[in-house]
């Protein structure tokens, strides 16, 4: 897998943008779920434990397709503003 990879190093539309920008949004939902959960509304963890899957299955993902150079792309944990959750 490629070191340090960010939305910004593949154009907008490409195959591996589409997956990272999902993965991002997937992420984020996630740590609000958690967020909420442990303040205030624990069952919201059942979702988070949910999402975890998918977003398992997201990185894995993103982690066989090629992305140049011998490497793959991957998951670039960047933050998504949760009025920006679809």
């Amino acid at each position: 897998m490629r070191p340090n990879q960010r939305l910004a190093d593949h154009p907008v539309g490409s195959p591996i943008r589409i997956a990272q920008e999902e993965f991002n949004q997937t992420y984020c939902v996630l740590l609000h779920l958690l967020d909420q959960a442990f303040n205030g509304s624990p069952k919201k963890l059942g979702a988070a434990t949910g999402m975890m899957y998918a977003l398992k299955a997201q990185a894995q993902g993103l982690m066989e397709a090629p992305d140049g150079d011998g490497t793959t792309a991957g998951p670039t944990f960047e933050y998504v503003e949760p009025e920006s959750h679809r």
